[in-house]
């Protein structure tokens, strides 16, 4: 039974290979137990955190480097054509070239997370923060890009004439990679000029949210009121008018409050006091806060209330506090306003004498 010949090789032959490469995967399992039980334990001990990163990362890709050798090993033992002999070799040298890109790159984010960004965060700048993950995916596709071309030339491909062949349609690539290329120059813009940065709130393509990350091909807003993350195209932003909400000095708020016409003078000069002393002694509003008396109707006698919040307070909270307490004390001095609704704006622009 065991010389019983399929393909050119005995029962037991396919058994011994087949053992070789069983044999291989336990190892590589007794390995991955022994790094995670001992080595990375040893590793722990040390005061450098440098080691504990090496052996957290050579773990998988040396386990995966085992099992390469053994079905290598197990494959070699049997009788092969030239053609499959061939193949085989072709085979290994690709998942040779993965694994060691596989493994590269996951030291070199183990590297950036542990070193670099910490190092990013320190900084007075922004500008490395928002770099950092630009670089860092560039840089991982550059190895890989580079392993696949390894792989493929070890593996007997014409490499020269694949990249002749692509530089060939290049002119088509990149007529349809328009918005790509775009969308790249979009997030050059946007590093270079730093109209806002991760963490910001902003107003663009008619979103209002806070930035949650900048990539090379978009920029990512979680909306303000929905709470949803929406992807805007770098093309996009980079040409639309972008509002740096919390670049602001203070948020501007305008109101008229329209007093009935029967009201004598000392009535209104009073009311514009309550008004300012409510507004400048509220700690979320800042120094500056302007009253004036602005319109003589039938139907009423205007006074106006100007002031601005802070840029790290809640607008709603801070307007719906003051508007409180103008209620209390009008209330308290008899000041009583027209039986209409009555005019709450935000102006942009209001021109003080």
């Amino acid at each position: 039974m065991l010389t019983k010949v399929f393909y050119g090789n005995t029962v037991f032959d396919w058994m011994h290979a087949a053992l070789i490469i069983v044999g291989a995967v336990v190892l590589g399992k007794a390995l991955y137990w022994f790094i995670g039980r001992t080595i990375k334990r040893m590793a722990a001990r040390t005061r450098t955190r440098l080691d504990d990163i090496l052996v957290d990362m050579l773990e998988e890709p040396v386990v995966f480097a085992v099992v390469i050798l053994g079905i290598w090993y197990g494959l070699s033992v049997l009788e092969q054509s030239k053609t499959v002999e061939s193949a085989v070799n072709k085979g290994i040298y690709i998942l040779v070239c993965i694994n060691a890109a596989w493994l590269v790159t996951r030291l070199f984010d183990a590297m950036v997370e542990e070193y670099l960004i910490p190092f990013a965060k320190k900084t007075e700048s922004d500008l490395d923060d928002q770099l950092i993950p630009v670089v860092r995916r560039g840089i991982k596709v550059s190895i890989w890009t580079i392993a696949v071309i390894m792989a493929m030339d070890n593996a007997g491909y014409d490499v020269f004439s694949i990249l002749a062949g692509l530089g060939i349609g290049g002119l088509a690539f990149a007529l349809a990679a328009q918005d790509t290329v775009g969308n790249f120059f979009g997030s050059i813009a946007i590093f270079i000029d730093k109209p806002f940065k991760v963490g910001d709130r902003i107003q663009v393509c008619g979103h209002d949210g806070v930035v949650t990350a900048i990539g090379l091909r978009s920029t990512r807003i979680r909306t303000r009121y929905q709470g949803r993350i929406v992807t805007i195209p770098n093309q996009q932003v980079a040409k639309a008018d972008a509002v740096n909400v919390d670049s602001e000095n203070g948020r501007q708020m305008f109101a008229v409050y329209r007093l009935t016409p029967d009201m004598s003078d000392d009535k209104i000069t009073l009311a514009m006091d309550i008004l300012k002393r409510i507004a400048q002694s509220d700690p979320d509003t800042m120094e500056k806060v302007v009253t004036g008396f602005i319109a003589i109707t039938e139907y009423s006698r205007d006074v106006m209330l100007l002031y601005w919040i802070k840029p790290d307070a809640s607008k709603l909270e801070t307007r719906t506090r003051i508007n409180l307490e103008i209620i209390r004390q009008f209330k308290k001095n008899d000041i009583e306003l027209v039986k209409a609704a009555p005019i709450h704006t935000k102006v942009s622009q209001v021109e003080l004498l």
